[in-house]
């Protein structure tokens, strides 16, 4: 007998959520049952997952009637507009797994209603500072943990999270690490600015954030800025708070991430070595965690990429004093996506 799909309902149609259902559509991992999102255009909310500029149209025919979307040969798949995830009447689409891709943090603390409604999972989209949350996950480290019943609420972290993570946990398995510094690149998202403004949150709603570089024109400007990425990883892999420092760019692209990770490591380390580690890896892997790259590609050659992260042995570059600089790529929509469609897949196991 074959799995029994999750049915899902996915909370915030952007981006992420858009992605998400792209790769369901091709993989048919779960069942697509209600959709929740602010955007109170159906027609709107049709034509931007048939349509993308950057992974292009759909090849499957998107229709709509007055509230639900309509695929093929699939069932309707109920559309709502609520502001609270807590509104949503999930229970009338027997939803088992609630997707939680608004990045609203208000809907992090309604997963008592959830529970009562008989969801059995929600998963939320990036990696929230918050008590509320039941595990972290990070798929290629722990995602065997997801299953367990009292993790209601389970952060799959985030893009960048889930491409370096993976990597240094392998480098500190294998050589043990003593400290590093990571920069990330980072293409720009939705609530920056085409032209200055004020820095809009997207957590919190109606609030402007601290850092007013955000606010700056995103087509134009390279913007250096904290990252999460270290705080993300270590969620998972608490060493790394004491022993890693790291910065980003946003830049003026509009997909594909790098990372460019500089690690001091406890064992002498050399250029082959690490790519033979790798390879083994990427051969062995449940999921399409690590891939290996010689080519000479630039960033858009990863679009699309299902992959977490993509080592380009270009740069790889390893010295006598244990020092390793390696530099990975990403699609920072769709990689990360990918995983959070492997973790519902893990979920069904």
């Amino acid at each position: 007998m074959g799995v029994k799909k999750i049915n899902i309902g996915i909370n915030g149609l952007g981006r992420i959520g858009r992605a998400i259902f792209r790769i369901n559509l091709n993989k048919n991992v779960f069942n697509v049952v209600a959709i929740n999102d602010i955007n109170p255009s159906i027609e709107n909310l049709s034509y931007m997952l048939k349509y993308d500029s950057t992974y292009g149209s759909l090849n499957s025919e998107i229709n709509y009637d007055k509230n639900s979307l309509l695929i093929e040969d699939k069932d309707p798949i109920k559309v709502y507009n609520y502001e609270l995830i807590s509104e949503v009447p999930w229970d009338e689409h027997n939803v088992d797994v609630i997707i939680d891709a608004s990045g609203v943090n208000e809907n992090l603390l309604h997963k008592d209603k959830l529970k009562k409604l008989g969801i059995k999972k929600q998963i939320v989209t990036n990696t929230p500072d918050e008590d509320t949350i039941d595990k972290y996950i990070i798929m290629g480290i722990n995602e065997n943990e997801a299953k367990k019943k009292n993790n209601f609420l389970i952060s799959s972290s985030i893009c960048d999270a889930s491409a370096v993570a993976p990597v240094l946990n392998i480098l500190n398995q294998h050589y043990g690490i003593e400290h590093g510094f990571l920069t990330t690149l980072h293409p720009w998202l939705s609530y920056q600015n085409l032209v200055d403004g004020p820095s809009r949150s997207f957590a919190y709603p109606g609030t402007i954030n601290s850092n007013f570089t955000l606010g700056r024109a995103s087509i134009n400007t390279i913007i250096p800025k904290t990252t999460s990425a270290i705080r993300a990883s270590a969620k998972v892999l608490g060493m790394l708070n004491q022993k890693f420092q790291s910065l980003s760019f946003r830049v003026p692209t509009s997909i594909v991430s790098t990372a460019d990770i500089s690690v001091k490591l406890n064992k002498k380390v050399i250029k082959e070595d690490i790519i033979e580690i790798f390879d083994k890896i990427e051969k062995e892997q449940e999921f399409k965690i690590i891939k290996n790259n010689f080519s000479p590609l630039v960033s858009t050659d990863f679009t699309g990429s299902e992959y977490s992260a993509i080592i380009d042995h270009r740069w790889t570059q390893a010295n006598e004093s244990n020092f390793l600089k390696l530099i990975l790529w990403y699609d920072n929509e769709w990689g990360y996506s990918s995983r959070v469609v492997d973790l519902v897949k893990k979920l069904s196991y």
